[in-house]
C-alpha cells in the first residue's frame, strides 16, 4: 500500500503525522506559522491533539519547530480543507 503521508509513532507508540508535511500535503498556499495558528482555532488542544517539536530543516540549515498531531486530528484537518476546497468551488 502506498503511504499519502509518512506516519510515525510517538515515544508511546501512538501514530502521529507532522504538520508540515500535512501543510504540504494539502498543498496549503499560506505560510506554516500562518495556516498552523488557524488551525488551532478549531479547538485542538496543545498535549492532546498536537505537540510542539524542532526539526532540523536541511534546505534552509536550521532548526525550525513543527507539531506532531494524533492521527485523528490530522485527519480531521484533512477532511476539513477538502471541504473548505469544495466550498470554494461552489461560489466561484
Amino acid at each position: 500500500m502506498n503511504e499519502l503521508i509518512k506516519i510515525n509513532n510517538n515515544v508511546n507508540g501512538e501514530p502521529i503525522v507532522s504538520a508540515r508535511n500535512l501543510h504540504e500535503y494539502l498543498g496549503a498556499t499560506e505560510r506554516f506559522g500562518a495556516w498552523f495558528d488557524r488551525q488551532k482555532g478549531y479547538g485542538f488542544v496543545e498535549s492532546v491533539d498536537y505537540q510542539g517539536c524542532k526539526v532540523f530543516n536541511t534546505l534552509a540549515n536550521q532548526e525550525v519547530i513543527d507539531f506532531a498531531l494524533t492521527l485523528n486530528t490530522a485527519k480531521e484537518r484533512s477532511e476539513e480543507h477538502t471541504s473548505e476546497l469544495q466550498s470554494q468551488q461552489v461560489s466561484r
